[in-house]
């Protein structure tokens, strides 16, 4: 079994452990909710508890009114795991701050292979690093493993990344499995000589009383092994046990060992599992039905997360008899910077911070998230302390030029795509498009239903674009179907190149978290032999009545919402790809049929049918499948009247796993997509396959309605496809 695979084992033994906890505090969780809905945290909390939070919260006020976008301090009330709300870049100085000693645990895979990420750790001290113990179970397990610092995304587009340190199990380690953490050394450089100290560290405050029910649980971490993510959304604490805390902050497989901020960014937990949905001792899947180890772990309901209070830590590292002179002085190292960082935080006044927390002074921080341009100044010697850790960029950081991203064109573009900046104008797809016919818009199958992005009436999110519409699910972050109006008239084809739209520029959707939308950085740029695949291209959705609406057609094609990673010779007709191919011939056609056309289209989203993979960003699933359907109204000779005519095509992948591979890595993680074969086949197939509904009067109208499930009818001569009778 590899390492991956035995944290991932560990991982599921203790979210069943955790879901046991869940359970026995169902009526608890009750009376608490009912009770902070009607009067806040105060009828949950004791006084004591509320005087010290609210003393921590006067000596964090002073750092708020100096840095623009920090969440202000408020009670939040208990919201559902539901939409990802993470995201990739820091909102504000305190975030960014609060990230730099956090790092992804890797497999040091030897020079020249990239290194795999399968947890996340953070500095607790100048040398110590703490994750869990199911990430890092014994001093001998550290063989061979690295923390990975300033694995972040960029401002301007690319994955940094980062420095490289080993571990040094042999200076210090310690590790609990009740508790699930794990303390070891750092070596004190990284493979390129950079110092540990530059990632500076976090304390460990021992005084409870740092966060209260309904405040937020803030985490920063590494999911699925890719680049640094902040989930600061939708995060309220749901609970407090004796040694765990429960929330609703969202994580994924790699987030184990993660960090859990309370707002004023000091630690308060260190996160070690999801808590699963369980009926009569048996683990639920999205679908309601039972899961097994055999299934991907995005498959179970999960419903909150759970983490290990700091304060009982702490109390067990106080209790333990290390034996070692040189152990006992990094251990009370540790506990003596957690002491004076609550000492300092606790008496409500701006004292001056340990030699292990930086003040910011004389200095210009960009703050990196949403709004790029903003600039924090900060100005004296020692007048704003806004965190416990270091505030610069690792050492060695080139900015948006280190990014990985592939260029295809030159490395000056005169001419970008222009796309419209008003997202409410766009009326995305017509249902009425073809005459004499209403085409209503697809449907999802109600038994994944809850796996798509809602709106905020909790009804499924239909995201509108020129000419086009689509449904995004949220836990393969990609489309669940697409539906555009296709019009090849002359008239509203207006004679624009490829060069005349600008070079391709993909963007995401501000209308959805960017946690929600794939992009370059996290599996494009790094799958060399995988293109950006549109779902809806680019050439059927570019007419428009004027030149503009076309511009802006064309350019809404290329949002992230819109992209499936697809291999090059299945996507590109000058590649003989049958994607392409099919597409091309569909637009020759399309005279066949007043040259219009509606086009239903997406990847299908089954675990079964997919390929999980890491190409450096984190681990995705690539579809092996993808569907397309075609409606149009066909006029026989001599009559007046239209009738539809639907037809479904079904491109499956034939080989998965093939020895020439897609990048280097080791030989036994070796893959290719191999050969496709196309297909067309009944809607009903199609439909079953997607967990798709289509509208009646289409699947009515189907072509293949007679024909079998398996029925099918091989591409390689596209004559046979016909739009016509």
């Amino acid at each position: 079994m590899s390492r991956v695979d035995e944290v991932r084992e560990a991982r599921i033994d203790i979210a069943l452990k955790a879901a046991e906890r869940w359970r026995e505090r169902a009526e608890t969780r009750k009376e608490n909710k009912a009770k902070l809905d009607a009067d806040g945290p105060r009828a949950v909390e004791t006084p004591d508890r509320i005087e010290r939070f609210n003393r921590r919260a006067r000596g964090a006020n002073f750092l708020r009114a100096t840095s623009p976008g920090v969440l202000p301090i408020e009670f939040r009330a208990e919201r559902i795991l539901g939409v990802d709300d993470r995201r990739k870049l820091p909102e504000n100085t305190e975030q960014r701050k609060a990230a730099v000693p956090v790092a992804r645990v890797v497999l040091l895979r030897g020079p020249g292979i990239a290194p795999q990420g399968f947890g996340t750790g953070f500095m607790i001290s100048p040398d110590l690093m703490m994750t869990n113990h199911h990430v890092i179970a014994t001093a001998s397990a550290t063989n061979g493993v690295g923390a990975n610092f300033g694995h972040d995304f960029l401002p301007g587009g690319g994955l940094r990344n980062g420095e490289l340190f080993e571990l040094d199990a042999d200076r210090f380690f310690v590790a609990d499995e009740a508790l699930d953490f794990a303390i070891v050394a750092v070596k004190p450089k990284s493979l390129n000589g950079v110092a540990l100290s530059t990632y500076n560290h976090h304390p460990l405050i021992p005084e409870t009383g740092k966060i209260l029910i309904g405040k937020n649980v803030n985490i920063i971490q590494h999911p699925m092994g890719g680049g640094k993510k902040y989930a600061t959304q939708g995060n309220g604490l749901i609970d407090r046990l004796e040694t765990f805390l429960h929330y609703q902050t969202d994580t994924e497989p790699g987030s184990s060992g993660s960090p859990c901020f309370n707002d004023f960014w000091e630690i308060i937990a260190l996160h070690h599992s999801a808590v699963p949905r369980m009926h009569n001792g048996v683990v639920l899947n999205v679908d309601g039905e039972p899961w097994d180890r055999t299934q991907d772990e995005s498959q179970v309901d999960w419903i909150a997360n759970e983490g290990v209070r700091v304060s009982r830590i702490l109390a067990h590292l106080r209790s333990l008899e290390l034996n070692n002179p040189a152990w006992d002085a990094l251990r009370d190292q540790l506990l003596a910077v957690g002491r004076k960082a609550q000492d300092e935080a606790g008496n409500g006044s701006e004292s001056v911070p340990d030699a292990g927390a930086v003040v910011l002074s004389d200095q210009t921080v960009e703050a990196g998230g949403p709004a790029p341009n903003t600039v924090v100044h900060v100005h004296g010697s020692a007048n704003v302390y806004t965190g416990n850790v270091v505030n610069h960029a690792p050492p060695g950081d080139a900015g948006p030029a280190a990014s990985n991203e592939r260029h295809d064109g030159p490395s000056v573009q005169e001419r970008r795509l222009r796309f419209d900046p008003h997202y409410g104008r766009r009326r995305g797809y017509d249902r009425d498009f073809i005459r004499d016919h209403r085409i209503d818009l697809p449907t999802v199958a109600a038994k994944r239903d809850h796996e798509l992005v809602k709106d905020r009436h909790g009804n499924p999110l239909v995201l509108d674009y020129h000419h086009f519409s689509l449904v995004m699910n949220r836990r393969w972050l990609m489309q669940m179907w697409s539906a555009v109006n296709v019009d090849y008239s002359p008239e509203v084809r207006w004679n624009i190149s490829r060069d005349e739209f600008g070079s391709d520029t993909w963007i995401h959707d501000p209308r959805i978290s960017e946690a929600l939308q794939i992009d370059n950085e996290e599996l494009y740029a790094p799958a060399k032999k995988f293109d950006r695949g549109h779902v809806v291209r680019r050439v059927d959705s570019a007419w428009g009545a004027t030149r503009e609406e076309v511009v802006f057609a064309n350019s809404d094609t290329f949002h992230w919402t819109n992209c499936t990673p697809q291999h090059e010779n299945f996507n590109r007709s000058n590649r003989r790809g049958v994607w392409g191919r099919l597409e091309n011939h569909i637009n020759e056609q399309a005279g066949a049929v007043d040259n219009r056309l509606v086009l239903f289209s997406g990847p299908v989203l089954n675990q079964k049918r997919a390929i999980p993979h890491d190409f450096g960003g984190g681990r995705f699933r690539v579809p092996l499948d993808f569907w397309k359907v075609v409606v149009v109204a066909e006029t026989k000779r001599g009559s007046s009247k239209s009738e539809l005519r639907a037809y479904g095509f079904l491109l499956e992948q034939k080989t998965a796993i093939d020895s020439k591979g897609l990048e280097k890595l080791a030989t036994e993680e070796r893959f290719d997509v191999g050969d496709f074969e196309a297909q067309q086949r009944p809607l009903a197939t199609i439909q079953k396959m997607s967990d798709l509904v289509f509208p009646d009067n289409v699947l009515k109208a189907d072509v293949m309605i007679k024909a079998s499930a398996t029925s099918k009818l091989g591409l390689d001569g596209l004559e046979k496809v016909k739009l016509q009778p």
